[in-house]
């Protein structure tokens, strides 16, 4: 029989063979990780893409609103215009109405001076 060595040396076999198991852990653990880390970076740059992409669009909608901000502010004016110039409108059909009325009136008196001027005409030929 062969004499067992003394001391903690009997156990190095054991503990070479878990310390190799466990450095293959922590190789996993090191490549698991390191995939991981990839993966992070290549979701941060798309968040960044992302981004980008995003505020880009939202210039694009702040661009259009300003537009459409303009756009009402000219409408607005537009609409300022015709209420101004449909004022005018009433305002020039009220002084045509008076002058039509002043005309009615004018020539209601001269049908009138002309039925006298008739009538004074014919009882002058009859005396």
């Amino acid at each position: 029989m062969k004499a067992m060595p003394t001391g903690g040396y009997a156990y190095a076999p054991v503990y070479l063979i878990a310390v190799r198991q466990s450095l293959k852990y922590l190789n996993t653990i090191s490549e698991y990780l390191n995939t991981t880390s990839e993966y992070l970076n290549t979701t941060s740059e798309y968040f960044n893409t992302t981004s980008e992409y995003l505020n880009t669009i939202l210039e694009y909608l702040n661009t259009i609103l300003e537009y459409l901000n303009t756009t009402s502010e000219y409408l607005n004016t537009i609409l300022e215009y015709l209420n101004t110039t449909s004022e005018y409108f009433n305002t020039t059909s009220e002084y045509l109405n008076t002058i039509l009325e002043y005309f009615n009136t004018t020539f209601k008196y001269f049908n009138m001076t002309l039925s006298v001027s008739v009538a004074y005409i014919a009882v002058l030929n009859h005396s």
